[in-house]
């Protein structure tokens, strides 16, 4: 994916995050819309996020909010098959979505002059598209290529799918985004029409626009391509309960895989919760970084793993906080849970040094300052936050949301929903493994 730049180079000191402007606004029909200038370089991010993800998928129809992302592409009224992508990479832009559990995103990511076209674009997909047989039936085959290459027969492929069934059991998050082949073939013209008239309409969806804009002429653009979109969606949307996990899950695959991989998965709070701040420093103290405890013991000084990292995967209802380390020929999986169970618990006994802590702090305190130097990061960030919070001036606050976080906090999230709490442990092994270590 390629961004439009200007080639400049900033530091962190460049930016004041309190400055950027954001002017929002509602059209009749509901559509949610959100300005931001930003003229540092002569480009705009059109973004329309609508609020729709696999959490919204009824039971027997998992996979169709990725495959419908598809079919987005496939022309609408005024623009052929494909041709959205044709008319932004002829004007110099680029575009692309994106689907997850919580939401569905499109961007189109233009030289400011062009930002009708953009808007042109997005409404015109957003009134209607080409939903017949032949397109959905296209779309299918390349979603299910797309499953069988990517999750089904790529190595450690189907990781994600096993951690979210079992970590978010009987929940919205249970199965994964790619869904299920004979949900995917079983969708028909008629579903997919009611799918874009319910989620795909103004009142479920905000409109971004990011960059070198005039707000008098923004608006008005907006008002011209938007204003005539009158279809009001209302999707029934069930609760998304997420329950604890009750006990402890081993699960052990033999995949297509030269290594073996493992995965120790624990449930944890929701995206914008304070624990989700504390468990960023968490991972970077123990496992993101080449000087991080793990990192140093595991991989460098006894070589026991190729490599280690922490993840935190945040969501609207819930999350999810894994160490995933790539184990070296002839050590044992068992080895290593320990060892990473081990400085889990002593971290959670012992905490952390001062001078440890304000390391990490004064990196993460860098990497948020930095995330926002580019138009693109900070548009997408501004529709999460609108998406999830509905309040996109939380980014006002992001960096002091962070360094908030003390010693203590953390170790008390690591004590309350990591330490000696039920989580899975999920073990990838080569297929032609004799058992022996």
């Amino acid at each position: 994916m390629s961004i439009l730049s200007s080639g400049k180079v900033h530091s962190h000191t460049d930016f004041d995050e309190s400055k950027i402007e954001f002017r929002e606004f509602d059209l009749q029909n509901g559509l949610h819309c959100i300005l931001s200038k930003d003229a540092r370089n002569p480009i705009v991010n059109v973004i329309v996020g609508y609020q729709v993800g696999s959490k919204d998928e009824k039971v027997n129809k998992k996979g169709i909010s990725h495959l419908f992302e598809h079919m987005m592409f496939q022309g609408s009224a005024n623009i052929g098959k494909t041709e959205h992508f044709t008319y932004v990479n002829k004007a110099g832009g680029n575009c692309n979505a994106f689907t997850m559990n919580d939401a569905t995103v499109y961007y189109d990511l233009m030289p400011s002059s062009e930002l009708e076209m953009a808007l042109w674009l997005e409404s015109d997909r957003m009134n209607g598209i080409n939903i017949t047989e032949e397109n959905l039936s296209n779309q299918k085959k390349v979603v299910i290529e797309e499953k069988m290459q990517s999750y089904d027969n790529a190595p450690y492929g189907t990781m994600y799918y096993n951690i979210m069934r079992n970590v978010f059991k009987d929940s919205k998050y249970e199965s994964s985004v790619i869904g299920e082949v004979d949900d995917i073939n079983s969708f028909t013209v008629n579903e997919a029409k009611k799918f874009h008239n319910e989620y795909y309409s103004p009142s479920n969806s905000v409109l971004i626009i990011a960059g070198d804009i005039d707000y008098d002429d923004a608006t008005e653009k907006i008002h011209k391509y938007f204003s005539d979109i009158t279809k009001n969606g209302n999707p029934e949307r069930e609760a998304n309960i997420v329950c604890p996990m009750k006990s402890n899950v081993e699960l052990t695959l033999n995949d297509n895989v030269q290594l073996p991989l493992l995965n120790i998965c624990w449930q944890i709070p929701k995206a914008g919760s304070f624990e989700s701040y504390c468990f960023e420093y968490f991972l970077d103290m123990l496992a993101n970084n080449r000087s991080s405890r793990l990192y140093q013991r595991l991989v460098y000084e006894k070589k026991l793993l190729k490599s280690i990292g922490g993840i935190k995967h945040d969501l609207q209802d819930a999350g999810v906080l894994m160490f995933r380390a790539m184990i070296n020929p002839g050590v044992s999986p068992d080895e290593i849970r320990d060892e990473i169970l081990k400085e889990i618990k002593n971290f959670a006994q012992n905490g952390c040094s001062e001078k440890e802590f304000q390391m990490i702090r004064n990196q993460i305190e860098f990497d948020n300052y930095s995330k926002y130097l580019t138009l693109q990061t900070l548009s997408l960030e501004t529709v999460i936050n609108y998406l999830y919070f509905r309040n996109v001036k939380r980014i006002y606050d992001e960096v002091d949301r962070y360094l908030s976080v003390q010693m203590k906090d953390i170790v008390n999230a690591v004590a309350d929903y990591i330490n000696d709490k039920n989580k899975l442990t999920l073990t990838y092994l080569p297929k032609n493994f004799d058992g022996k270590f």
